[in-house]
């Protein structure tokens, strides 16, 4: 059997035996990882033939011998260190001293004895990865093999996770510097490989963050990679490696799960992690993760107006944010976060560490919706928000603070206002608003506002928003246009009316706002004016965060005055409630008297979603129908395409199926709410008796690439539940049209099931075509800020629901 010991270091005697003279094969000189020629100086090398030794012996130790009992090697004359010694193999190390570039002669003496000389070709380069049962030794941040759980006897494996760091153990990968020493490891000094491999994982170049000889191991070289948070799940990814410009020829692969590193899943913000969901049968962890939510629905309506971070998934390992302090509706800043982590142990989500961030939200409740704290996973660590616009960097397995990041000092009025994205190449993103909040988040304007980026190496980076839309924006001192005065209702007060206007303030950040990453390294994100949430912009970055395009969302709808339910329209007829006023212009917002604007609020935490096509889908909000917003399109030029008519809070799951993609959100027809104003009389709050065309109704849908409507799901449960303290339920009936949908980030599995939850209390699951296949009841029926979901790489459905955490399964 062909084998290389490259941890034991056991001295075995090599037993006496009659000289027997030693005979090596044709071609049976080859690197040790690929068990083919040519091989490369400095690497192990495998000799196969017979005779080679009277019997099984070791290196005891480091520098490595150039005997074994009376066995060595030599090639050209030089002698060569031995790994190991039998009758029918030997390892041994390749001397750096030997020339690349043409064969060289080798012979194996045992005793007396030396075998006929054989020859093996030389060259610089020959990349391998050593492999155990066809899958590579790749390691692990947790030091077990990245391979499917219990695949290698003897050796703890499971799958790696996308965005995690790997270190790849190989062969061949040439000149080092400073020089590799014959026989020795390299705990003296780090000799880094002169030329940088290209390391392809199923088809996506990871990152390389090192590559040189291994420290602790002779002829052994050590790769360390960065999986990119794109990585596609499956059991048997393929590795192709290149040095010098050659390619290795061996087949090796690693085990790539499924994980939930970050909003939204992967840098695009698809939601879709590629793995089969478990049925929603049972409720397998319950955790309080906020302890105020019974404070936050008392001082607002009984309803829980926060936005909570998505949970974050990894192997058997989950990351939550948590709540402490106390909560007041003057200032969120009484309250304190911080990042939580579980294991799965026997069967029980089982709490390892928890790290309190400094982080602070800006504002109050009578600015906005509670932001969110949101960490994300890569590059083997944890990143959560912190104080000044800066974000901390933890310890995944301790959960101890590593180093913090704080470009802009120690600024109190300097915010980190979103979820942090982490792209393929291991880069950080993240919004921060600078802002005095002395009399409020709007009492004074933003001084300014940046998109930051903290390279994988360290750097960092910034862009100001309001640079990045200097041509295109209104100077911050600037008249904008708000809407009409209430006494001129109905809207509009005449064809040429023209709406109020007020100071249009600085164009900064959005909050809740996530940027996207395409694969090809553009940044997508949103910008808006501080007064006033109609101006408001896509942006497109390149990689060093210079300005690609700027695409405005106002003055994009057509869908306002006039315009039948039939036609696409959502109000009654003109010169009825609940309708703009008789002869108003065809399709205008009855609130500007122009074409309908995609206005960007920052109660949302709608961010860019970037399609596979390379469009981009971004929900933005507005009045005129109902509060429901516009699903807005926008190709990868800029230009815009059209849109879906919901478009509140949202950030819409992307499934990819039949050679083409169809994306789902939460499509809410609300009711209790008038068309476009809040006068009763000009616009009556029963939308369902007022405008029967266009009732109140909920909904989960599907729509294709243009924004058809594929298949929807309606909310027709009409119980509001409770959970009792003993577990079980106390209902009423009180919402006769069904309940709206809280989830403002759906997630999908490779069937095609949506799981989504519902302001009802069940997060539910729809398989494709609509059809309902499960349901359960978690917590609390509650009005409330929109909540994610996520799927882990077993399948568990993680969700939440009155601030507390659910996983569900089977």
């Amino acid at each position: 059997m062909r084998m290389l010991a490259l941890s034991s270091f056991i001295w075995l005697p090599i037993a006496s035996a009659l000289a027997q003279t030693p005979f090596v094969e044709p071609g049976g000189v080859v690197d040790a990882a690929s068990f083919s020629a040519p091989v490369v100086p400095g690497s192990l090398v495998s000799i196969f033939g017979t005779n080679l030794a009277p019997g099984n012996g070791y290196a005891g130790a480091i520098p490595l011998p150039f005997a074994l009992g009376k066995v060595s090697v030599s090639f050209n004359g030089a002698a060569a260190p031995l790994l190991f010694v039998s009758p029918q193999q030997i390892n041994s190390q390749l001397p750096w001293e030997i020339s690349a570039g043409g064969p060289v002669s080798i012979v194996v003496t045992s005793g007396t004895a030396s075998s006929p000389p054989q020859t093996v070709q030389v060259a610089a380069f020959a990349p391998s990865l050593f492999a155990i049962g066809g899958y590579a030794v790749a390691a692990n941040p947790d030091g077990a093999l990245a391979a499917p759980t219990g695949a290698i006897p003897g050796f703890q494996s499971h799958p790696a996770t996308p965005g995690d760091s790997l270190v790849l153990l190989g062969s061949g990968f040439g000149p080092v510097n400073p020089p590799g020493i014959t026989g020795q490891n390299s705990l003296d000094a780090l000799r880094n490989a002169t030329s940088t491999p290209v390391v392809m994982v199923g088809g996506v170049a990871a990152t390389v963050t090192f590559a040189g000889l291994s420290p602790q191991y002779v002829g052994v070289y050590q790769i360390n990679i960065t999986l990119p948070s794109t990585q596609s799940p499956g059991g048997a990814a393929p590795i192709q490696i290149q040095a010098g410009n050659v390619t290795g020829t061996v087949n090796t692969s690693i085990a790539v799960g499924a994980g939930w590193p970050q909003w939204a899943q992967n840098p695009q913000h698809a939601s879709n992690p590629g793995v089969v969901g478990q049925a929603l049968n049972t409720i397998l962890a319950n955790i309080v993760y906020d302890p105020l939510a019974p404070q936050e629905q008392a001082a607002n309506g009984n309803e829980l107006v926060a936005h909570f971070q998505v949970p974050l998934v990894d192997g058997e390992d989950v990351y939550m944010e948590y709540k402490s302090g106390t909560y007041s509706a003057t200032s969120f800043a009484t309250q304190s976060w911080g990042e939580n982590k579980f294991t799965w142990q026997n069967g029980q989500l089982v709490q390892q560490w928890q790290y309190a961030s400094d982080w602070k939200a800006p504002g109050s409740s009578q600015d906005f919706w509670e932001p969110v704290f949101h960490a994300a996973l890569g590059n083997a660590v944890v990143y959560v928000p912190g104080a000044s616009g800066s974000v901390i960097e933890i310890d995944k397995a301790t959960g101890a603070f590593i180093q913090r990041w704080a470009p802009f000092g120690t600024d109190p009025n300097t915010y980190e206002t979103g979820p942090i994205t982490v792209d393929s190449s291991g880069n950080l993103f993240y919004n921060v608003i600078q802002v005095d909040t002395t009399n409020g988040f709007y009492g004074n304007d933003a001084a300014n506002s940046w998109l930051v980026k903290i390279a994988a190496n360290g750097t960092v980076s910034m862009a100001s928003y309001a640079a990045l839309t200097a041509t295109q924006a209104p100077s911050p001192g600037g008249q904008c246009i708000t809407s009409f005065d209430p006494a001129q209702l109905p809207w509009p007060p005449s064809t040429t009316a023209a709406p109020s206007t007020g100071v249009c303030g600085s164009q900064r950040a959005a909050m809740n706002v996530s940027p996207a990453v395409a694969p090809d390294g553009t940044i997508y994100t949103i910008s808006r004016a501080h007064f006033n949430d109609r101006y408001a912009f896509l942006l497109a970055l390149n990689p060093d965060l210079s300005l690609k395009w700027a695409a405005s969302l106002r003055n994009r709808f057509h869908d306002g005055c006039g315009v039948s339910v039939a036609d696409g329209g959502w109000l009654p007829a003109n010169g009825t409630p609940g309708g703009c006023r008789a002869g108003a212009l065809q399709g205008v917002d009855p609130l500007t008297n122009q074409p309908g604007d995609g206005s960007v609020v920052d109660d949302a935490s709608s961010t860019p979603v970037v399609a596979p096509d390379g469009t981009i889908l971004f929900g933005a909000w507005n009045r005129y129908n109902y509060a429901q917003g516009h699903m807005m399109h926008f190709d990868a030029a800029g230009n815009y395409l059209g849109a879906f008519g919901f478009g509140w809070d949202t950030t819409p799951a992307i499934y990819v199926h039949d050679g083409t993609w169809s994306l789902v959100t939460k499509n809410n027809h609300y009711g209790g709410i008038g068309s476009y104003c809040d006068d009763a009389t000009n616009c009556p709050a029963d939308r369902t008796t007022n405008n029967p065309a266009s009732p109140e109704q909920y909904f989960v849908s599907q729509l294709d690439a243009n924004l058809n409507i594929e298949w929807s799901f309606q909310n027709t449960n009409t119980f509001s539940c409770m959970r009792n303290a003993n577990g079980t339920l106390s209902c009423v009936s009180d919402h006769p049209s069904g309940f709206e949908w809280c989830v403002n980030s759906p997630a999908i599995d490779a069937n095609g099931v949506v799981y989504a939850n519902s302001e009802d209390g069940n997060m539910y699951a729809n398989a494709q075509g609509g059809q309902a296949i499960g349901n359960i009841f978690q917590q609390l029926a509650l009005g409330a800020a929109y909540t994610p979901a996520s799927i882990g790489g077993d399948g568990k459905i993680y969700s939440q629901n009155d601030g507390h955490l659910f996983v569900v399964g089977k």
